[in-house]
């Protein structure tokens, strides 16, 4: 299984070479932005830990952690009156699981001119992706995934829309390490008055351990993945752990490196049944404030 996996890996990385051969920056960065209060607080380092309908956004095969069917409502307050609202569900037949996830990211307030001056008024541009995703269970260490995307794009009148897709697979390793490749947001997009916008395709390695710490009632999680985004120079190191109580309290930390307003992150999580809160701060630089992401999900048996 190990060789198979490793034979996926390749074939993503040759899919991804002649994407990031191209030279120029990337529009659509919503596309960049995490979802979920639980992987936001651990620094996005997910890919290997996505049991939650965020999975249709961090890694499509990682819908074969949890056969649960789950629903999740996301609101995420970012810098520069910027809001994303996340809508995810999920649910699994057999050796598959399907999801679908609904990611609306909104800039308010920006202001209108047609000449230097006082604006005409202000108008809202809006972002939205829609995502159907779909993983298998080769055996009950690998599972690969796949999510095909709707892209759409308005600035005041101005409309584009497009079609990406999101490849990942998802390996447990004899030691319980769970090891997690994916690429996402390749596609492209028409164009916005005149000009297309290339996607900001991204690449994620990651990593995830839990173990069970039985002397206090909890759970230790440790997860990393390494990120990289077309058209940035830099590669990201994020950095996540959590300590969960009794399955009912949480708290998370996480960290991201070479990011240039941002590194560190934190969050809690409730439990109560089939309803899961979960919070996550995210303090930024040079006064550009901080960002609150609150999601409720339900998980049904």
């Amino acid at each position: 299984m190990t060789k198979i996996f490793l034979s996926i890996t390749t074939l993503l990385l040759i899919t991804l070479q002649p994407t990031f051969a191209q030279t120029g920056s990337t529009g659509l960065t919503y596309l960049k932005l995490g979802v979920g209060g639980r992987a936001l607080s651990m620094g996005e380092a997910y890919s290997a830990l996505a049991s939650d309908p965020t999975a249709t956004f961090y890694n499509p095969a990682a819908l074969r952690l949890s056969t649960s069917s789950q629903i999740l409502l996301m609101h995420k307050e970012w810098i520069q009156d910027t809001k994303t609202e996340f809508f995810g569900a999920t649910t699994s037949w057999n050796e598959f699981s399907f999801g679908v996830g609904v990611n609306a990211t909104s800039i308010s307030n920006i202001e209108l001119r047609s000449v230097p001056g006082p604006p005409l008024g202000t108008f809202t541009a809006r972002n939205t992706s829609i995502g159907i995703s779909a993983a298998y269970t080769i055996d009950p260490n690998l599972s690969i995934g796949a999510t095909g995307k709707f892209i759409y794009e308005k600035i005041l009148v101005d409309v584009a829309s497009g079609f990406a897709i999101d490849l990942g697979g998802l390996y447990t390793t004899p030691w319980d390490v769970r090891l997690a490749i994916v690429i996402s947001n390749l596609g492209s997009i028409n164009e916005l008055d005149k000009t297309s916008s290339k996607l900001p395709t991204v690449v994620r390695f990651g990593g995830a351990y839990e173990t069970l710490l039985q002397d206090v009632d909890g759970a230790l999680t440790l997860s990393s993945d390494i990120v990289s985004f077309s058209g940035d120079s830099k590669t990201h190191w994020h950095l996540g752990t959590e300590f969960n109580y009794r399955h009912t309290f949480a708290i998370r930390a996480g960290y991201q490196t070479d990011y240039e307003a941002k590194s560190i992150s934190g969050g809690v999580g409730v439990r109560y049944g089939l309803l899961y809160v979960d919070y996550a701060f995210v303090p930024f630089k040079y006064d550009l404030g901080a960002t609150h992401t609150f999601s409720l999900g339900i998980e049904f048996p």
